[in-house]
């Protein structure tokens, strides 16, 4: 469950960074280019020194119920869900109500997510400022091309890249 408090205590980054990072994920703070996997190497210093720019959740085991822990992140500009099992479509229709996701992210990457279906990746078309989205290995997306041409509709700049067979 997500601990407010500790999201006002230590700040919206250092809080997602020890969610993200006790799942399983990693992240990549603004100026950084080493990925931080290890929780107890995770720096410390004055709040908001460290912002999230980048997760990748590959193998983690992130779910639904910690996304509110995603909701005062500012800076993220790409995130990789890869072999995710507890990703779902309500996670990614969680993830593109996300305001401050709306504004940031830049690059979305899904990569064999079994539980994720058409309509999670239709929810996607409210990240509107989204460049370049990857899908790949997604079994539960049946209606591909209809898929497509509605987040195409929706999101004219985005650059969308398929491997789904």
């Amino acid at each position: 469950r997500v601990d407010h408090e500790r999201i006002q205590a230590v700040g919206p980054d250092r809080a997602a960074s020890e969610w993200l990072l006790r799942c399983g994920a990693l992240v990549r703070y603004q100026g950084y280019e080493k990925w931080q996997q290890d929780y107890n190497g995770l720096p410390t210093g004055p709040l908001g020194k460290y912002r999230i720019e980048a997760i990748n959740a590959t193998d983690s085991c992130i779910m639904y119920r910690g996304f509110d822990y995603l909701d005062g992140l500012e800076h993220v500009t790409e995130i990789t869900l890869q072999k995710c099992i507890y990703i779902q479509d309500e996670c990614l229709q969680r993830l593109s109500e996300t305001k401050n996701l709306q504004k940031s992210l830049l690059q979305l990457k899904i990569i064999s997510c079994g539980n994720v279906t058409d309509k999670g990746i239709i929810a996607l078309h409210k990240l509107t400022n989204l460049e370049y989205l990857y899908l790949s290995d997604l079994p539960g997306i049946k209606q591909k091309e209809t898929t497509v041409q509605i987040l195409q509709q929706a999101l004219p700049n985005l650059e969308l890249e398929l491997d789904l067979e």
